[in-house]
């Protein structure tokens, strides 16, 4: 038969299906022929901004063909019954979100016992890679890409190959394509117009039984096959997920030319100088500034102090796609604030914190529904990683390269990107030693230009970073520091700072207090309750606030709004901030310098004022450093301290023996962290080329083995949850998905930990809830456990119901 003529279809046929409906989240119910058209109409706009040629001859058609054969699993009676009670749950769930049928459906789904579509999918490829004639070598790489596109080799080990080729003959081959069942003949037209020759479902070799011997993930001593799976499974997964998310209007790439976003920064350089009263006149970019749009195309290296214009001049390197990565303990809601006001969207930001966590996603895997229905949480991820300006914590992006499952798509989301490390002398050596790893592969098989931003650099960090075959250009390497902006640095006595805070406020002066620790900084809200009684405005801020509570407590910060704010160390970076005095928790000398950066910051006075609260307090900073730190300052006790002093006591720091040694261990420690998991034991060097192409983790990193990791239980990641209040309220909107972003929490990973303890959450449409009862919260301090004494008589309770 000749492609394009049309056959006879019987009316009364099935539609053959690939996606259910979930009416309040938008998404409507879907044919597979629907389901690959969302794919080819998000490739389309994907590769029009990639040299896809760069990575191998005819990868863009590669990819292509994936897009359209993926799903061809689902063509199997089993999953077409599942569909069908997914969209009548989700029409019962339309009516009467209580009915008791729903329930009924939901056990007649999983009494329906399938093999997974991914792996289904296998047994028609061999039929489609003859007529395009693919060769052996690449074969193999399709079929896994294609196999893996949920989840990865390791979810698949003891599968019964048996079992699945039962499932070939009975589901597929008796249930859909034998049977009269199903309307096939759209499927055959769509495919045979996509393709450019006549597929026949009825013809004899459609089939084949014996696909499962590449079910393995071995490629041996070939590394450009394991590239190129990376990256056809990573943009499979990546179309794959947006094209779920039926989202039309997708900027994969940033729309404002280098020009127009110049025009855009200096607007912004314009309005912040009338914030800070200064002339506004003649704004024009500084040194640093300049020099940084001459290095779009060059990795490179900026080691400039607080206040030098490092962010601006991080626009001005400017990328088609753009990576924003912060340090964990910082919130990049303040990045977010800044970029949304830069673009005037926030169509082109997307931002992670807390969105992709390691010890949350096993979790995942119980969801009923996992592999039909599509979750809020998966379009918001979905939604983040298309947009071109990305703001993440560093552990969102960088722990990919443990290949956790679905660490492809991170692979293919930074695919020619320009990556920003903020302030890398915040990271700890652990996340240093990683953030090395993956500049060696992503720079060299991502095509990834990385920019690693800081005020100081730690000797130890440089020669890491010197050792790589990678090579950077210094963007300031002439750096004069200014003798302005002075503050004068002060101890006092724990008992004696509210006395400082309030004779500051009472003179007229706006303070500052930094806390090391969310609780600690509540417990100082509290204990100023006296002041608040007196008339002034004090205020709160933390990660623990709900989205939109926090982006009004940036605005009122930025704004200088209030008498006191009281901050944990989200404080120390990006936000320009000016406060007459400054009190603060001793911490290591690094920290404390950013701090010190948010004092007389505009050097609108002689000398701010920086006290240190001298106490004991154990708090997240190690004790030897906050030692060496205190021993150094209390030389310069009640001294006028200038910038280029502060950048001194930063190099005195550095080079103390107790610092180096702490850095010189930490990095021995996590190497060999890193060497368990991958189960090297020899003395060879690792580098991030071997850790991708030639190791795999023996543990899977997405189960309950994560705890005995010792490597992720030292790297500090944040969860994001949800009240169980906030989530139902928000159920029945239809711009829901984007009020669960608005009222998100940002938890660490011992908050959550302390929650799964207590069986204080559960997983619903692909979040975080947290149970009622658990915790408090209100906009002013935040979310807050309950005492342990309630925590265990409500998880008691919840037990006996």
């Amino acid at each position: 038969m000749a492609i394009g003529k049309v056959r006879c279809k019987n009316m009364n046929n099935a539609n053959i299906m690939a996606k259910s409906s979930n009416s309040l989240e938008g998404i409507n119910k879907q044919k597979l022929t629907e389901h690959i058209s969302d794919l080819l109409e998000v490739y389309e706009k994907i590769k029009t901004g990639i040299d896809f040629e760069n990575i191998m001859p005819g990868f863009v058609e590669y990819l292509r063909v994936i897009c359209i054969l993926h799903d061809l699993g689902k063509i199997n009676v089993k999953f077409q019954q599942k569909i069908e009670l997914a969209n009548k749950i989700d029409e019962v769930n339309q009516k009467d979100p209580n009915s008791p049928e729903i329930n009924r459906l939901w056990k007649r789904y999983n009494f329906i016992k399938d093999e997974r579509h991914n792996l289904l999918s296998g047994a028609f490829l061999k039929y489609f890679f003859d007529k395009l004639s693919v060769c052996d070598d690449l074969r193999s790489v399709l079929y896994k890409s294609i196999f893996y596109h949920h989840g990865s080799y390791e979810k698949y080990l003891g599968k019964s190959f048996a079992a699945i080729e039962k499932s070939v003959f009975e589901d597929v081959e008796k249930g859909v394509l034998l049977s009269d069942e199903f309307d096939k003949t759209e499927v055959e037209e769509y495919l045979s117009s996509k393709l450019g020759f006549d597929v026949r479902f009825k013809d004899n070799n459609i089939l084949d039984y014996d696909f499962l011997k590449y079910l393995d993930e071995n490629f041996g001593e070939n590394n450009a096959n394991r590239k190129l799976y990376i990256l056809l499974k990573g943009f499979l997964n990546l179309i794959d997920h947006l094209a779920s998310s039926q989202e039309k209007n997708i900027e994969y790439y940033l729309p404002i030319a280098s020009e127009k976003l110049d025009d855009l920064l200096i607007s912004l350089l314009h309005l912040k100088c009338e914030r800070n009263g200064k002339k506004t006149d003649k704004i024009e970019f500084n040194q640093l500034q300049k020099r940084m749009g001459d290095l779009e195309y060059s990795n490179v290296v900026t080691i400039a102090f607080t206040g030098s214009g490092k962010t601006i001049a991080d626009y001005r390197w400017y990328g088609k796609r753009k990576i924003f990565l912060v340090p964990n303990k910082i919130s990049g809601e303040s990045f977010f604030f800044d970029a949304v006001e830069i673009f005037g969207s926030e169509d082109y930001v997307g931002l992670l914190h807390g969105d992709i966590s390691l010890y949350v996603e096993s979790y995942r895997q119980s969801i009923k529904g996992e592999d039909i229905l599509f979750t809020s949480r998966d379009k918001t991820l979905a939604k983040n990683f298309a947009k071109p300006y990305i703001i993440s914590t560093v552990d969102q992006i960088l722990l990919a390269i443990f290949k956790y499952p679905g660490y492809e798509k991170v692979f293919a989301s930074i695919y020619e990107s320009h990556i920003t490390v903020d302030e890398v002398h915040l990271l700890t050596p652990r996340m240093f030693l990683i953030l090395i790893y993956f500049i060696e592969f992503a720079a060299k098989h991502m095509n990834a230009k990385f920019h690693l931003m800081t005020a100081t650099m730690p000797d130890i960090y440089l020669q890491k970073l010197n050792s790589i075959s990678v090579p950077f250009e210094k963007s300031n390497e002439n750096e004069v520091i200014d003798e302005n902006r002075k503050i004068k640095c002060m101890f006092c006595k724990d008992k004696d700072w509210v006395e400082i805070a309030s004779s500051s406020v009472k003179n007229g002066k706006k303070v500052l207090i930094v806390k090391n620790t969310i609780d600690e900084a509540i417990k100082t809200y509290e204990q100023l309750n006296y002041l608040r009684d007196d008339g002034f405005d004090i205020n709160l801020i933390h990660s623990r606030f709900k989205f939109k509570h926090k982006r009004d407590k940036y605005r009122g910060i930025l704004d200088q709004e209030g008498d006191v704010w009281i901050a944990t160390q989200m404080v120390e970076i990006s936000l320009d901030l000016d406060f007459e005095v400054i009190i603060s928790d001793l911490a290591p000398m690094d920290a404390i310098i950013q701090r010190m950066g948010r004092c007389n910051r505009h050097d609108h006075r002689e000398y701010g004022e920086f006290c240190i609260i001298d106490q004991e307090n154990k708090d997240v900073y190690k004790e030897e450093l906050k030692k060496v730190t205190k021993k150094i300052l209390n030389q310069y006790k009640g001294k006028i301290l200038s910038m280029r002093d502060r950048k001194q006591l930063l190099d005195y720091y550095y080079k103390d023996p107790s610092v180096e040694k702490d850095y010189h261990n930490e990095f021995k420690e996590a190497e060999e962290d890193i060497r368990e998991i991958y189960g090297v034991i020899n003395a060879r060097e690792l580098n991030g080329e071997d850790i991708m192409f030639k190791f795999d983790p023996y543990l899977n990193i997405v189960d309950s083995k994560i705890e005995a990791s010792k490597l992720f239980r030292k790297i500090e990641q944040n969860a994001k949850v949800l009240f169980e209040e906030d989530y139902y309220n928000a159920k029945d909107k239809p711009n829901k998905y984007k009020e669960y972003n608005m009222c998100s929490i940002q938890i660490s990973k011992g908050m959550f930990y302390k929650l799964q303890k207590f069986n204080a959450f559960y997983i619903e449409d692909g979040f975080l809830i947290i149970k009622q009862g658990f915790c408090k919260y209100d906009q002013c301090v935040g979310l807050r456990l309950n005492s342990k004494q309630e925590l265990e008589e409500l998880n008691i309770q919840n037990s006996i119901l």
